[in-house]
């Protein structure tokens, strides 16, 4: 035993011995935008326009990545020219820059994003014909396993179509204060003080396919992003997204799946619908809310 002791401390100390640093040079690179407008019959449309950088390079400020010399217009029915706009957010302690249009989205129109930036014309289309599902039930689990473990989990029930090909994902609204904290390297607000509160919302990354499910009670079940304790109230809505969003975001939540894969976010691997950017520009409905209380 004490051979074999004294072989596997000469074997570590070789391992650890063997240690160096590799300096990575960094290569030529030119930044594109990064583009994100999703769109919502009832509601004015929002784009988020950013510049991508190098992984390797430090991250830029959000004022410094947001690209705000752009031309951006939403043709449908009528056109909307979108401008730079800005909204602070009280619990991250940061603000966020985007484009806002004017004219509230109507249902079942087809209706092109243009963007001219830099002497380029980025340009995609969608359509606002997804279905309004309702949420049946809103339920709690005390543990459910996924491919990244066991988590606590809020469960969605709803009635699928089997008629048509939907893709579903969650949104949430609450109340967070200075005990709130979001993730899990359990971030608090640096703004809000004593019993002060705020308004959080949070969307779900993953985005389900009933691709393979024949019709009827279609169920499932999500991580919330904020922690919570017994009593908290929050609101849950149901979003049906068209082919765009899922088609860009699932493949995005795919990288998720290579647990040791050093570039897991927020690397973009699949452009969407642009030649020379990176992005999507997609639409869904969203259902009524659904009052939810933490059992636990």
């Amino acid at each position: 035993m004490k051979i074999v002791y004294i072989v596997s401390v000469l074997l570590l100390a070789l391992l650890f011995s063997c240690e160096k640093e590799i300096a990575i040079p960094q290569q030529p690179y030119s930044s594109v935008p990064s583009i994100q407008c999703l769109i919502t019959p009832g509601q004015v449309p929002i784009l988020y326009l950013n510049k991508t950088q190098p992984f390797l390079d430090q991250p830029l400020a959000n004022r410094e990545m947001f690209i705000d010399n752009a031309s951006v217009t939403i043709n449908g029915e009528e056109s909307d020219v979108l401008k730079p706009d800005s909204l602070f957010e009280i619990f991250y302690g940061t603000t966020s820059y985007f484009y806002k249009g004017s004219i509230p989205v109507k249902s079942n129109t087809q209706y092109t994003l243009t963007i001219n930036y830099n002497g380029e014309t980025f340009t995609a289309t969608c359509t606002t014909s997804q279905p309004v599902v309702e949420l049946d039930s809103v339920t709690y689990v005390q543990n459910f396993k996924d491919i990244y473990g066991e988590h606590e989990g809020v469960v969605f029930h709803l009635i699928d179509d089997q008629a048509s090909e939907n893709y579903y994902r969650y949104e949430m609204h609450r109340t967070a204060d200075t005990a709130t904290y979001w993730g899990e390297n359990k971030f608090q607000s640096p703004i809000l003080k004593n019993d002060e509160t705020t308004s959080v919302s949070e969307i779900g990354r993953t985005i389900f396919s009933d691709a393979s499910f024949s019709g009827g009670k279609f169920t499932f079940a999500i991580e919330p992003v904020f922690k919570h304790k017994e009593g908290d109230v929050t609101y849950v809505f149901l979003q049906i997204c068209d082919k765009n969003m899922y088609s860009f975001f699932d493949e995005l939540d795919k990288q998720m799946l290579a647990l040791k894969n050093p570039f897991v976010e927020p690397v973009f691997l699949n452009k969407g619908q642009f030649q020379n950017a990176w992005g999507v520009f997609g639409s869904y409905a969203v259902s009524d809310s659904v009052k939810f209380i933490y059992p636990e």
